[in-house]
């Protein structure tokens, strides 16, 4: 579900596009603004013929926080203008958590819940706990198929870029 209340789905939204994925969680104080940060950049550099060839997307790892409200503030806040998605409910055998989960299975999202003071129902206390996860920003090429992968931390933005208008020529 994106932050703006409606589904996603890859078929309608972003088939036939290069499409930049980035893994993250508003609650996140380190890497993930900066990721947000040079997201837009690289989205400032295209030229209207490759801004039509592209789709941004951010897909939260915390979806027991990130709802479409607090998702659609980030958007706002961050001066992010793509889809922020997120699951629809956070009960673990929800139809909607099970994609989520499903897509960060798929491109290999590794998240860990670290819980404060032993609780073990954390995630139904927002303070109680922190996400961690390793993933990067990901490039889809047209086809469906992932073609590159930047860790979080080792961007390279000329790079990705070059990556991305690469991958808008195929």
């Amino acid at each position: 579900m994106s932050s703006d209340g409606t589904s996603w789905t890859y078929s309608e939204q972003a088939a036939n596009t290069t499409l930049a994925i980035a893994f993250l969680f508003t609650n996140c104080l380190d890497i993930c603004p900066i990721v947000t940060h040079n997201m837009k950049w690289v989205k400032s550099q295209l030229s209207e013929d490759e801004l039509n060839k592209t789709t941004f997307m951010t897909i939260t790892v915390d979806p027991w926080r990130d709802n479409m409200s607090v998702l659609h503030d980030w958007k706002t806040g961050t001066n992010s203008e793509w889809p922020h998605l997120t699951s629809l409910s956070n009960e673990s055998d929800s139809p909607s958590m099970n994609a989520l989960q499903n897509v960060w299975i798929n491109f290999g999202v590794g998240l860990t819940i670290e819980e404060y003071e032993n609780n073990s129902s954390a995630r139904h206390h927002p303070d109680d706990y922190t996400v961690n996860h390793e993933t990067g920003t990901i490039l889809v090429d047209r086809f469906g198929y992932q073609r590159v992968w930047w860790g979080d931390n080792d961007w390279v933005l000329d790079l990705f870029l070059e990556d991305l208008r690469y991958l808008n020529t195929l």
